[in-house]
């Protein structure tokens, strides 16, 4: 088994509300059709759930607005799983719709019901999405979710998608000159949290290293090549490890 994050920067353009990369999200998955492995699938909001999250104050303690907010993001988060569910139906990887508001509430997690659709060649796809946590309406994250399932079900290998060939030292967006890791190791956290890069990745590189301390390797690969997916493993891999 292996679980796919599909970053929200590489399915959605980050700066145009409700804009979903369906050319790229296609090619994705076709590549993870010919790999034929058991998959769980994962997906980020991008400009479906970031944009109006920040707009309405989420996550913020539980008011009329950030209920409204919550209502909004939600349906969005909604559109988006039901775009990249028919892309994944159309290239024959059948699938259903889990989302975390239904898993999660609190810090009560039940994942058990993922194992029920796997052992009929089901694929799982589960996205960040907004939750009651306490007195707050919360996110929870696609990064966590990740996390979580890696836990419950220990894969063969985790792979982020994201719009960036791998980890850089610096912000490779704004610095031409950055250096992309190939591979990282925990020793190397201090490092990465004072470099030039964003708060985004910052976040992915200590989910990314808290899941390969359950012993599972992880690569974050470039969503515009998800071909190199088939060289995980060799010399010629383009992307990061940890």
């Amino acid at each position: 088994m292996i679980i796919i994050k599909l970053g929200g920067s590489i399915i959605t353009d980050k700066s145009e509300y409700r804009k979903f990369n369906e050319k790229i999200v296609e090619n994705i998955v076709k590549i993870l059709k010919v790999m034929n492995k058991q998959m769980i699938i994962i997906h980020g909001g991008g400009s479906f759930g970031h944009i109006k999250s920040k707009e309405f104050g989420l996550p913020g303690p539980v008011s009329e607005r950030t209920i409204e907010g919550m209502n909004i993001v939600h349906n969005d988060m909604v559109e988006l799983n039901l775009k990249i569910s028919r892309v994944f139906q159309d290239n024959n990887i059948y699938n259903i719709s889990l989302p975390v508001s239904s898993l999660v509430y609190d810090n009560i997690k039940n994942y058990n019901i993922f194992s029920r659709y796997l052992n009929y060649g089901i694929t799982p796809i589960s996205y960040g999405d907004t939750y009651i946590h306490g007195k707050d309406i919360g996110i929870y994250s696609g990064d966590n979710i990740v996390y979580d399932v890696s836990k419950r079900f220990m894969p063969d290998y985790v792979v982020f998608f994201s719009d960036v060939d791998g980890i850089f030292d610096k912000n490779p967006k704004t610095n031409p000159d950055a250096r992309l890791l190939k591979t990282i190791s925990g020793d190397f956290q201090h490092d990465i949290i004072n470099a030039d890069v964003t708060g985004g990745i910052i976040h992915k590189y200590k989910k990314m290293k808290s899941i390969s301390d359950l012993g599972i390797p992880v690569y974050l690969i470039n969503g515009l090549y998800p071909e190199r997916i088939y060289n995980i493993g060799k010399n010629n891999f383009i992307g990061t490890v940890v």
